[in-house]
This record gives C-alpha cells, structure tokens and sequence, in this order.
C-alpha cells in the first residue's frame, strides 16, 4: 500500500469514527506514521482530501454493483437496492462520502447525469426507458423517475441509520423494496 493509499484508508477510519468535523490532515498524518509536511505532499488541505475520499468512495460503490448491470430490470433494481442498503449499513463512512458529505466528487442534478458521469443512476434510468417501453414502468422521465427512487432509498437509509426503524435488516430492506417500485412501476401506488 503506497503512502497515499495508507492516509485514504486512515481518513476513512477517521471519518466513521470521529465523523467530518473530527477529520484533520495532522490526525491522519499521526496514525499514518508521517509528519503533517508528508500528508500536504499528497493532499493540499483537507478539501483535497476529503474528494479523494468522496471519488474512492463512488468507485467502491460502482465496483459493488457493477455486476447487476446484465439483470432483467425488476431482479437487477433487487439487487442495485439491496447493495446500496448493505452499503449504507455495511460501510457507513464509505457511503457518507458517497451520498451525504460534500466532498466536491459527488454527482451534481441534472448536469453530471445527463452527461453520464452517474453510471448507476444512469444505467437504472436507461432499464427504466426499456420498461416504459414495455408497459411496466410509469411514464415520466426515466431520469427523474430514477432520481425519485433513489431519493426514497436515501431517505429510509437515512432514516434507518437514525434509528427510526423497529425492524429487522431483511424487513428494512424489503421496505425499501416495495417503497421504491411504488415510484417506478406501473400499478404499484396503491
């Protein structure tokens, strides 16, 4: 592990532990075994490596579910789901520079998913134009519809994560399952 890599995987471990305000270079640099001078050579400052974080974070987040991308819609938004649930509950601090913190990699609406720098909604909201098509999906802009899925995901992992949930993992996530096709799929609002 090179030396980059090493303060990476420290700030994250920083971040789950103390969150965003505990995060500081001199931390990192001290449990990483090098002088503050040594972690500013590979970061400028804390905003430097707070997107390097943020850009480490998304590419986990692709590499997780980049095998649901051959699924048939309903099984692969399953599973596209499931992952983004276990990822949230699994690796928290991964999933907050993701999806919560502004780390200057995150995804900007519309502009960074219309150019296709968002491969996961991008390729969700393209399965949702192929079930338009074939009468399961509401009509609607497939991006917005995939946007409002994963609004509703965001919001119950949150939620969860907040401790307003009585319920198991599997009961959890089979309601984030059933909330979420109630926005995409046709005769799923009642």
């Amino acid at each position: 592990m090179t030396t980059k890599e090493r303060i990476l995987a420290i700030a994250i471990s920083e971040l789950e532990a103390k969150g965003l305000d505990g995060l500081s270079l001199r931390a990192v640099g001290q449990k990483a075994g090098i002088t503050p001078m040594a972690v500013y050579r590979h970061f400028a400052d804390k905003a430097a490596l707070l997107q390097a974080v943020g850009a480490h974070a998304l590419e986990m987040w692709q590499r997780r579910v980049q095998m649901f991308a051959g699924l048939p819609l309903l099984a692969g938004f399953d599973a596209l789901a499931t992952a983004f649930v276990d990822f949230a509950l699994d690796e928290p601090a991964l999933f907050d520079a993701a999806f919560v913190l502004k780390t200057r990699a995150e995804r900007i609406y519309p502009e960074d998913f219309e150019a296709g720098r968002s491969p996961v909604i991008g390729g969700f909201a393209q399965r949702l134009a192929e079930g338009q098509a074939t009468g399961l999906v509401r009509a609607g802009p497939p991006l917005e519809l995939a946007m409002g899925v994963w609004g509703v995901l965001q919001g119950l992992v949150d939620l969860h994560r907040s401790g307003r949930f009585n319920l198991s993992r599997t009961e959890f996530t089979a309601l984030c399952l059933r909330s979420a096709a109630r926005i995409y799929l046709k005769g799923e609002q009642e």
